[in-house]
């Protein structure tokens, strides 16, 4: 129903509207820690004979109530400021600055005074300490009214420009002070900077050409200029309207920065070191100011307008998240107590309350209104639908890659379970004296992942019973050996060239010569086994990638596939008589071995090469490795750096989560912040130039992935880890994982701990009274056997073979194992039957 106004009703409307648009110039508003505070000037007649006009500021506050959704005085009674009975004072601008006395920011207000007989101001420069109490700065007299880029920043230090000229005053200054440069001032603020902070950004005319312009930083405290252009480039200063700093650094006498700027063009420009790097078009002409936004999900970045138009911009996608028009304040702060920023827009109203008409809301998760219908939504632009459209895209990705995750984990769980009910069933039937039957793979839903070749070779071999690797008789073939060191370490390598070999427990030992060195024949080292990096040839030229290493022989691999044993030892023993040459041998235990009884491994030694060292070669580093310094090596050398570093250095696993964001940018971190490099010959890899360490990044899905950090010690790992954990956010998780065993050297105890846990079980379910004699018995034949182990080991360390005791007392455990499961099998078939 549309509502008809009289004259008379149409007069009242109007008076109603000009007084309260009066009551609001009167009133100026600044939120402060989470609430707003209010600045009213009011004026009153004097009781002296010539009834002059006096006037009061006064301050108080409000704070939003979530029950009522609307902002309430927290106390009625304001606190008084200033008070002049013979003089008309105004409010000029209102702003918070830090106090360098108090270390804290405050509530600072700028006064004017003005008398009608005068033709000179006076402003008054006040801050709020406490709820009731407001301290005097400074005070001065000028002959005009300030009226352009009036600024209140550190100190707290006013700034204020008049015809090509720039003031400031402070408590530390005796007085105002002019800039000794005359310029056209473009913006006036704060660098985020250790010293100098406050700075001025103008246009001065060259004295030599008054035509030309030259764009200039003027630093306040100590008078230095620099060139603009390291916040913007000159041909955008003529066009730029207001501007907003993100981050400076001071390198080599320049800047380094971020900075936010709108135009003139109706444009919001990024800039990075001076240049533009995005630009996001806006909706309206005329820009003011540029305030930053920190909500719970993103950061807003939001620009007012003349007329009393505001505009928000998302900072990560540079699009337009929403429009409103009106608007007669911009207000930020955490008005919510929640922990992040919201916007306060007060629109204009016909009412004399300063926040009867706002909108409190940061875009995401929080929004409040108040004197405005419901029809009432921000102006979107199409670039905010396309934001918005991508924000449900991303959301549905991860919703269908959590289910994918979710269904991936259930089909585990089966196959576990599947697994755990055939081991019960073998088991049982192993324990019964009853033939198990194993199911097909094609029935287990089981591929082979070998040629159809390898089935062909081995079809006519059916004496096996099909538990055992069929392998080609194929000794192993070197390919070449290396050697590098680092620090007080030696590390040994050897590229082997397997051809469907089936050899087992592989190592490597390094024999010395007696009558040059004096000391034992052989040195203790560890042994690693690693894949060899394929070069971009092999990888587009190499055996097809369905070819995989077979879980029963770890240094088997596929049809010319390489495989790197690394041996990493002291090497002080070698460096006692100069130069010295040591033999590389080769430890290996081989089923094709010509003697060796069906269904027993072996042991070969075989001779792979030499090594020499000089301590003059190792004076001069030829030996040491370079690919820490030249990162961009792609060749063998380098990847035999690469493997002599990984068998070196200790590896610990760190998984990174975070359920509710996708992953921070871990490889971008560890090159832009730490600088360290990344491997041309494996591009998951970085390396830190200047110490011994090495960083493997994989990202498993967009909220989870994998750190693994390769050091020499435990303090190198905590230094990184307290830099890893200030980058991250807090939402992120960070645990650490278990290290994979590597399997050369460990097999036979592996084995030996397996079949003891199971022949634990075992027995303890046959125990029977009558079985204990015989029991008795073999458990003095397998003590027997043990001390005959251990007497056969120790001759093994005697004659210093120790690579031939895991497979010696593979054997008689073995031999033992199976005495063990005649005694309870004999016991069980003599058992009562309940």
């Amino acid at each position: 129903m549309t509502q008809i106004l009289t004259p008379n009703v149409l007069g009242l409307h109007q008076t109603c509207l000009i007084e309260a648009m009066a009551a609001e110039r009167h009133i100026k508003m600044l939120a402060v820690k989470g609430e707003v505070l209010a600045f009213q000037c009011k004026s009153f007649s004097s009781k002296t004979r010539d009834h002059r006009k006096g006037s009061e500021v006064s301050f108080y506050s409000l704070s939003f109530n979530r029950d009522s959704q609307n902002f309430s005085v927290r106390d009625r009674n304001s606190s008084l400021i200033h008070k002049d009975g013979s003089a008309e004072t105004d409010i000029v601008h209102c702003c918070s600055a830090l106090d360098v006395q108090q270390r804290q920011k405050v509530p600072c207000v700028l006064l004017r005074l003005c008398k009608k007989r005068t033709s000179a101001f006076k402003y008054m420069l006040y801050s709020i300490c406490t709820a009731t109490d407001a301290k005097l700065h400074a005070e001065f007299v000028l002959p005009y009214e300030m009226r352009d880029n009036i600024s209140i920043l550190l100190g707290p230090t006013l700034i204020w420009s008049h015809e090509n000229s720039v003031f400031y005053t402070s408590s530390q200054t005796s007085g105002v002070k002019e800039v000794p440069i005359p310029m056209t001032v473009n913006f006036i603020g704060e660098l985020p900077l250790r010293q100098r902070k406050l700075v001025i950004q103008g246009a001065q005319n060259v004295p030599s050409d008054q035509s030309k312009v030259k764009n200039i930083l003027y630093f306040i405290e100590d008078g230095r200029t620099l060139n603009s252009a390291c916040l913007v480039p000159d041909a955008y200063s003529s066009v730029i309207q207001c501007m907003m700093v993100l981050s400076a650094e001071e390198v080599d006498g320049g800047l380094r920065s971020a900075v936010l700027a709108a135009t003139s063009m109706k444009q919001l420009v990024r800039f990075e070191n001076g240049l533009p790097r995005d630009v996001c078009l806006l909706p309206y002409e005329q820009p003011l100011s540029i305030r930053m936004i920190h909500t719970l999900n993103d950061c807003l970045v939001v620009v007012t307008f003349s007329q009393g138009n505001v505009c928000a911009v998302w900072k990560d996608t540079f699009q337009v998240a929403g429009c409103w028009t009106g608007v007669r304040l911009l207000l930020v702060d955490d008005f919510m107590g929640c922990g992040t920023d919201q916007m306060l827009l007060v629109f204009e109203s016909s009412s004399a309350e300063p926040l009867s008409s706002f909108l409190l809301t940061d875009l995401c998760a929080v929004t409040y209104s108040c004197g405005r219908s419901d029809g009432e939504e921000p102006n979107t632009s199409d670039a905010a639908q396309e934001n918005h459209l991508l924000m449900v895209q991303a959301l549905q990705s991860r919703l269908q890659s959590g289910l994918n995750i979710l269904e991936d984990l259930q089909r585990d769980v089966e196959v576990k379970d599947r697994l755990l009910q055939q081991s019960l069933v073998a088991l049982t039937d192993l324990v019964s004296g009853r033939k198990h039957v194993f199911s097909s793979p094609e029935q287990e839903g089981l591929v082979s992942l070998w040629d159809d070749d390898d089935d062909d070779d081995g079809a006519g071999d059916e004496e096996d019973d099909g538990m055992q690797t069929e392998c080609a008789e194929a000794p192993l073939k070197m390919h070449r050996v290396w050697q590098r060191i680092i620090g007080q370490s030696l590390i040994v390598g050897v590229v082997l060239k397997t051809n469907k070999t089936s050899v087992t427990n592989i190592s490597a030992s390094i024999v010395l010569d007696s009558q040059q060195t004096g000391v034992a024949p052989v040195l203790s080292t560890k042994t690693v086994i690693l894949p060899y990096p394929a070069s971009d040839t092999a990888v587009s030229h190499g055996p097809s990638p369905v070819k995989k290493i077979r879980r029963s022989d770890c240094s088997a691999d596929s049809d010319g596939s390489k495989l790197a044993l690394v041996a990493v030892t002291d090497a002080a023993p070698l460096l006692t008589s100069g130069c010295v040459r040591c033999p590389i041998m080769l430890h290996y235990s081989s089923k094709e071995s010509p003697g060796c009884p069906a269904g027993e491994c072996a042991r070969v030694s075989q001779h792979c090469g030499h090594i020499s060292l000089d301590l003059k070669d190792i004076s001069m580093g030829k030996l040491h490795p370079r690919l820490l310094q030249e990162h961009r090596l792609n060749t063998d050398e380098a990847r035999e750096d690469l493997l002599s570093l990984m068998a070196l250095l200790d590896v610990w696993f760190f998984r990174l989560e975070c359920p509710d964001h996708t992953l921070a940018d871990v490889q971008g971190w560890l090159q832009e912040s730490l600088r360290f490099e990344r491997l041309e010959i494996d591009p998951h890899f970085t390396a830190d130039p200047s110490g011994v360490q090495l960083f493997r990044w994989e990202q498993n899905s967009p909220f989870q992935g994998v750190l693994s950090v390769y050091c020499r010690d435990e303090l190198s790992l905590l230094h990184f880890l307290h830099s890893l954990c200030d980058f991250l956010p807090v939402s992120h998780d960070v645990q650490p994982l278990e290290r994979p065993r590597f399997c050369a050297g460990s097999l036979a105890q592996t084995l030996q701990t397996e079949i003891h846990t199971v022949t634990k079980e075992a027995s303890s379910a046959l125990c029977s009274d009558e079985g204990a004699r015989k029991g008795e018995a073999e458990s003095q034949m397998l003590h027997t056997l043990r001390e005959e182990g251990l007497k056969e080991q120790g001759r093994c360390n005697e004659r210093l073979r120790p690579l031939q005791d895991q497979t010696r007392y593979s054997r008689l455990i073995e031999r033992m194992i199976h005495v063990q499961l005649d005694a309870d099998e004999a016991a069980l078939v003599e058992a009562p039957r309940l």
